[in-house]
């Protein structure tokens, strides 16, 4: 059968994500990478898992069994108490507005389904993660990008595009964002909430890396400072902070919206798996979690200091310039004239060093000259080579064009 022909306008607006081609390109013995946007395997809490896991199954056997649509309530209340303990909101929002979702990906799915239909219009950072793109791109929406300043988003133009337009509403990833690494300021996200005041428009506030920060806690997110007004939708995820293969993430809803995504859940999936659920919450109510999360931040930002100290080194000099992220995951910097796109794949080929192209991250034109590199789960001595191929790599490359 011709299977293409079957497929529906939403499974054609998919394309192939160049962060899979990369990580495909640098998967053979040798090679060194700096693609993979996501936590380093040997700072997982492997035991506590374990012990929480076993200790689940062992004590309640009912957690095999279908289970609340909108996710398990003891985790739900340890969430929204751990939102206002951290002043993520500006009070405690209740079980009552957390849904439970399998990742924060699955979060974004939902936002589609829920408000978007094709033709709407959204506002989108530019540059944004290639995968919310993808989630809401297939709904066959209208991208309005706006450039990321050194503060946030740029208001002059996220203006301009409101006088002219209906928008659905703004997609941020508001602290060490993916893939800039840029924190918004909270002068500009005040600014930004009276303009979707102003213009009735959404926030959807993606806010993974929320605890990956190095030397001082991240501005105040949209969700706190928006306080009574319910126009911002907030999605938390425990991938970055636990292990991305337990698949557990959040999203904070108006109660209004609480009971029409326990009925998309129904449709999609009945529900999620409530031995993740209370696993995850035996682990982050456990009072060493804290000391988890110092050491995860501690690890993190040496291994930010030493590929920093490598790329000044070896790659500013040749004409990379960027700016050291003060948490998250991610270096993100542009070199004049170059082509991402054919040095990413130039250097995993020649050199088996991978980095991902920054044009993914770009709704429109643009992005062309600019490299991502993930610091996460690379040790001192592979930054060290990994960016000597890198710099060998930008050598040959350049004198080759």
């Amino acid at each position: 059968m011709y299977w293409s022909s079957l497929f529906n306008v939403r499974m054609k607006r998919l394309n192939p994500s160049v962060i899979q081609e990369m990580m495909t390109l640098i998967s053979k013995p040798g090679c060194i990478s700096f693609t993979a946007g996501e936590p380093s395997m040997d700072l997982h809490p492997l035991e506590k898992i374990r012990s929480a896991f076993d200790e689940t199954l062992f004590n309640d056997p009912e957690v095999l069994a279908y289970s609340e649509p909108s996710g398990d309530p003891g985790l739900r209340a340890w969430i929204s108490s751990w939102l206002e303990k951290n002043q993520y909101a500006a009070s405690n929002p209740g079980m009552e507005r957390i849904f439970l979702t399998n990742g924060s990906q699955a979060g974004l799915n939902f936002i589609s389904l829920m408000f978007l239909k094709e033709g709407d219009k959204i506002l989108v950072e530019d540059p944004s993660y290639t995968e919310a793109i993808l989630s809401f791109g297939k709904e066959g929406v209208e991208f309005l990008p706006v450039p990321l300043k050194e503060e946030g988003p740029d208001l002059q133009v996220m203006e301009d595009f409101l006088k002219k337009n209906r928008v659905s509403f703004f997609y941020s990833i508001p602290t060490f964002q993916n893939p800039s690494g840029r924190s918004i300021s909270k002068e500009r996200k005040r600014e930004i909430l009276k303009l979707a005041e102003r213009y009735d428009f959404l926030i959807v506030e993606d806010d993974p890396y929320r605890e990956l920060w190095f030397d001082s806690p991240p501005p105040a997110t949209f969700l706190s400072l928006s306080r009574d007004d319910e126009r911002v939708i907030y999605l938390g995820s425990f991938s970055k902070i636990i292990a991305p293969g337990l698949r557990c993430g959040y999203m904070v809803l108006p109660l209004s919206v609480m009971k029409k995504a326990a009925e998309l859940r129904v449709a999609l999936e009945i529900n999620l798996p409530a031995i993740i659920h209370k696993t995850v919450l035996k682990v982050v109510d456990d009072p060493l979690f804290s000391l988890h999360l110092d050491n995860i931040r501690s690890t993190y930002r040496l291994r930010r200091d030493s590929m920093v100290k490598n790329v000044n080194e070896l790659l500013t000099p040749l004409g990379f310039s960027f700016s050291p992220p003060q948490g998250g995951f991610f270096i993100w910097g542009s070199m004049k004239g170059l082509n991402g796109l054919e040095f990413s794949r130039y250097a995993a080929i020649n050199e088996k060093i991978g980095v991902i192209p920054g044009e993914g991250f770009f709704v429109g034109a643009g992005g062309e000259n600019y490299l991502r590199f993930s610091f996460a789960q690379v040790l001192e001595d592979q930054s060290r080579e990994g960016v000597i191929r890198l710099s060998r790599a930008l050598k040959n490359f350049v004198r080759t064009e």
